[in-house]
């Protein structure tokens, strides 16, 4: 289990024992997302690692498959994984293998990473209105709960109709797994204040309770087929060959809230991010 549940304040062992059932601490604090990944890039590792006598030989070999990857034309993102899932699947081997991330290091150096572009404002809402017309009213909720509230695309896909509380001018979206979330052990949450956002949301409500479906995600599909809606969507506007990707709507969200506001402490608190450098590396300057 990704995320463990916080069970402070229970004093009685069964409700303990119930409260704990099916979780493993050893998996706790990453996501299953995560884990899978980990898996997949430390499984490629180990194709190519032989038998060791030390970790020093380990870190030669590791390296040797980083400079195989690059090679090949890989992304970094395997070698990421690859590294970060050593050390979760194998904690003593953290600040062991200085070769390996120091190639990891040169190569992210060389390589600016290939980032969502920041969605402008005026056409976020241009696709939530097209998808409001073609009667898909649940990607224009996802769209504009996206942009608003600067989600991922993760945590885009696992809202639920039960974590808005909505009031007549306001509301909030809590997100039980967000990335922050599940490192710290809390459920973070976002305000909501854009009027027609809220008017959407609540027909949406509506639907979903007299449907049943309060308990599952507004998007029912997969995450496969939310981007392709996304993506017919830019086809529409024909603006396909922008680079604007599910992302993009976290990125455009964070940028027009930043150039309205113009302070990056609320910025930054609104997009939950750890400092003011990740934070700018997801806002257009102003």
């Amino acid at each position: 289990m990704g995320k463990l549940p916080c069970v402070a304040g229970i004093r009685n062992r069964r409700a303990r024992q119930k409260a704990r059932r099916g979780i493993l601490l050893r998996d706790a604090g990453i996501s299953k997302p995560t884990q899978s990944r980990y898996y997949v890039a430390v499984s490629a590792i180990c194709r190519k690692v032989n038998d060791t006598s030390s970790m020093e030989d380990l870190d030669e070999q590791i390296a040797d498959w980083i400079e195989g990857e690059f090679q090949k034309g890989s992304p970094i993102n395997i070698v990421a994984d690859g590294l970060s899932g050593f050390h979760y699947f194998m904690p003593s081997s953290r600040r062991r293998l200085p070769v390996s991330w120091k190639l990891f290091s040169n190569w992210r150096k060389m390589e600016i990473p290939s980032r969502a572009a920041p969605l402008p404002e005026d056409m976020a809402w241009a696709m939530m209105a097209r998808a409001v017309k073609v009667r898909d009213f649940d990607l224009a909720c996802l769209l504009g709960l996206g942009f608003h509230c600067f989600l991922r695309t993760g945590e885009i896909l696992s809202v639920r109709p039960i974590d808005l509380l909505l009031k007549a001018n306001s509301g909030i979206v809590t997100l039980p797994h967000s990335k922050g979330g599940t490192r710290h052990n809390v459920k973070e949450s976002v305000t909501i204040f854009d009027p027609v956002l809220i008017v959407l949301l609540e027909e949406m409500l509506v639907a979903k309770r007299a449907s049943g479906l309060m308990k599952v995600p507004i998007w029912t599909k997969n995450g496969t087929a939310f981007r392709k809606a996304f993506e017919k969507l830019t086809v529409f506007f024909g603006i396909q060959d922008m680079n604007f990707r599910g992302y993009s709507l976290r990125r455009g969200g964070a940028t027009a809230y930043f150039r309205d506001c113009g302070l990056m402490e609320k910025t930054l608190l609104r997009g939950r991010w750890s400092s003011v450098q990740v934070a700018r590396l997801y806002l257009v300057p102003l």
